[in-house]
């Protein structure tokens, strides 16, 4: 029996992952293709002198069964206490937020807090947007004290614009009795993890192990390389082109873009221009950061420092010693500080003049600086953003042997263990010949990911 031909696009950690399991097996001959030289997509790592460096902070953490042992297969895995805090109001407070802390150290916040409850002010808003719905839950006091300016300075939107399936995916905890129980009960694990696991020398070893595994099973990797057509045909892709060869897939598994992959479709049969147009309405936010690499052995206590509030240039700041001292020379470490403005000259020093307010460093500390920039990072959920998605997304359904996985492929604000987990259950579900109705069962489970940190 002849092995059926898998055309993976896009060589991030959903990309490599899906073209490691389909090159495990028997029955597939895998070809994964990637427009750029480099592999990760956002979650990429590079080298820089003596460091080796990940853009942003990149834990591998999952409450999925069985995945972190999966990853273990491919890559041996550090064991990292989760440290992290979260600074507001000229203080550093343990992350998540400990109501023990707001009530010593901000009792005019926890007295206003207790109001929120007891004055029946939850639950009056329409749930109709991240804010509305955050207020509902938490009240007006921790809202504008850890929601509101997050979501201006991650999202560069108004939160009252921002669509409250936002806060459902990326707010661990329900709401703010979830929150008290919580503690009371001493069960944190649904907000934080205490550990975390991390590849030895980052993520970079993690994405090189998973290119060797795939090679080693006969996969073929063609990167730097780009598709110019998806012909398709009677609801099934018929061919690809790239570099004017045709390649027959019998399955095209699409981790891209949604607008990208719309754009490439050749489809005689279907007006593309209005699904083409809803997908170019998807937006996303992109990512800047800037490395300080530093005369300290070490930099932080914690992993990575959350700053909220809107005065502060940037919103989060991390170690990459904090995840594996071997990244790193043992004389010196690296401060990575992510923000979604633009880097000028005038922005950097008062981005350095906060850090120093702070007490994170001294500028006479810093050695060096540079900064790496993505576009497209953060999906942004404006408010009815589901009008664009759902029909881009039942447009691509419809294709027979077409699947489309991964943050961008689904628009889906998901971690690096969820993305391992969309691989696995696409292989799971392509190898078993199940259908595109029960793909929509699948789909389902894939959008009920929630993320903890």
């Amino acid at each position: 029996m002849s092995k059926k031909q898998i055309v993976i696009l896009g060589a991030g950690i959903t990309g490599l992952v899906t073209a490691y399991y389909f090159s495990k097996s028997k029955n597939f001959e895998i070809t994964l293709i990637e427009k750029k030289k480099n592999i990760g997509g956002t979650a990429f790592a590079f080298k820089y002198k003596d460091f080796t460096l990940d853009y942003g902070p990149h834990k591998l953490y999952s409450e999925l069964p069985g995945i972190i042992d999966e990853i273990k297969r491919v890559v041996p895995l550090l064991k990292i206490k989760k440290k992290n805090s979260i600074y507001l109001k000229n203080s550093f407070y343990n992350f998540p937020l400990q109501l023990s802390q707001i009530a010593t150290k901000m009792p005019f916040t926890a007295f206003n807090s207790g109001l929120d409850i007891f004055s029946k002010s939850l639950n009056k808003l329409p749930d109709d947007s991240y804010e509305n719905f955050l207020l509902n839950r938490f009240g007006k006091t921790l809202y504008n004290l850890s929601f509101r300016d997050y979501a201006y300075k991650v999202w560069t939107s108004n939160p009252q614009g921002l669509d409250k399936e936002l806060a459902i995916k990326r707010v661990a905890i329900s709401n703010i009795f979830e929150l008290i129980k919580s503690v009371l009960l001493k069960k944190n694990k649904k907000i934080s993890a205490e550990y975390f696991a991390y590849p030895k020398y980052g993520t970079m070893e993690f994405l090189e192990s998973l290119i060797k595994k795939i090679k080693e099973n006969g996969g073929k990797i063609l990167l730097d390389s780009e598709i110019s057509e998806i012909k398709i045909k009677s609801n099934n892709v018929e061919y690809i082109k790239i570099k004017n060869k045709k390649i027959k897939p019998d399955y095209l598994i699409s981790t891209i873009y949604l607008d990208s992959l719309l754009n490439i479709i050749s489809d005689s049969k279907t007006n593309t221009k209005a699904i083409k147009d809803f997908s170019s309405k998807l937006c996303y936010q992109n990512l800047n950061i800037i490395y300080f690499i530093v005369n300290k052995p070490r930099i932080l206590n914690d992993c990575w420092i959350f700053f909220p509030e809107k005065k502060f240039l940037f919103h989060r700041i991390s170690e990459q010693k904090a995840f594996s001292e071997y990244t790193s020379p043992k004389d010196k470490s690296v401060l990575m500080v992510e923000t979604t403005r633009d880097i000028t000259p005038l922005s950097l020093k008062k981005i350095i003049s906060q850090l120093e307010s702070v007490g994170i460093l001294k500028k006479s500390d810093i050695e060096e600086h540079f900064v790496k920039s993505s576009e497209r990072v953060y999906p942004v959920y404006k408010k009815g953003f589901m009008n664009y998605l759902t029909p881009v997304l039942d447009y691509v359904n419809k294709i027979k042997n077409l699947y489309s996985i991964g943050r961008p492929g689904l628009f889906n604000y998901n971690n690096m263990d969820q993305c391992w987990d969309m691989a696995q259950k696409t292989f799971e579900h392509i190898s078993t010949n199940k259908t595109k109705e029960d793909w929509k069962t699948t789909l389902k489970y894939f959008d009920n990911y929630r993320i903890v940190d």
